[in-house]
């Protein structure tokens, strides 16, 4: 009875390092992980060509199949929060602050590291004055991703996850206007990029602080001008 209780034990503890209890190979489960991921570049041409209910329809299904997968628990986060992402910014674009800001919040939960995310929740954060959000959620961003852009965005494979054209840029310029908010107007006397006119010249290094005006003055310049570079067609 003793050994054949061994045996039993043994074949379990075999079939846990051979499929890790969900009945499928190595192989067979890398093809269910790469069969979701390339949903995501489908979700995000539904985006760019404009049919954003169809975005939201497509984003949404990905994240139920997502909820189907077996294991690989860091894949199936990194898809959600990627699905999460796109609905943000799909709300974004549809002026639903709230659901953006909903469906933002739980992209960085599922992983933090989505910088793409964190930029779209600064931006709502701002545009809800609540500029010390925006502060700690763009700083993350940068933190993340300090050359960040959205035009040329990719996962692992080169699958294209592209959308807008935003960059790093737009990220400082955020954090001007929140930093121009909350009254951190310059440091010049010691070297501290935690305020507006700091940011500010990471955008525009011929800047040079005068008066609040003339700072709220050249962060709204440079947003015209990065507005009209990044003028969709």
């Amino acid at each position: 009875m003793r050994r054949h209780c061994w045996l039993l034990l043994g074949i379990a503890l075999l079939g846990v390092a051979c499929g890790g209890g969900n009945g499928l190979g190595p192989g067979e489960a890398r093809k269910r992980e790469d069969a979701l991921k390339e949903r995501l570049p489908l979700d995000w041409k539904a985006y760019r060509e404009g049919d954003f209910q169809g975005a939201i329809a497509t984003f949404t299904e990905t994240l139920e199949k997502a909820d189907l997968l077996e294991g690989a628990e860091g894949v199936k986060n990194q898809v959600k929060s990627e699905a999460q992402n796109g609905i943000g910014w799909t709300f974004f674009r549809m002026q639903d602050l709230d659901n953006a800001y909903s469906a933002f919040r739980q992209a960085t939960q599922l992983d933090r590291r989505n910088a793409d995310a964190w930029v779209g929740w600064a931006g709502i954060a701002l545009a809800q004055r609540r500029y010390n959000d925006a502060v700690q959620y763009a700083n993350q961003a940068l933190e993340v991703d300090p050359d960040y852009t959205t035009e040329n965005r990719q996962d692992e494979r080169g699958r294209n996850l592209a959308h807008d054209v935003y960059d790093q840029r737009h990220v400082r310029l955020v954090l001007a206007e929140a930093y121009f908010q909350l009254g951190r107007y310059s440091a010049a006397d010691r070297p501290d990029p935690n305020n507006a006119t700091a940011q500010l010249r990471l955008v525009d290094s011929s800047y040079r602080f005068r008066d609040p005006g003339q700072l709220l003055e050249g962060i709204a310049q440079n947003a015209l001008l990065l507005q009209d570079e990044s003028a969709l067609p």
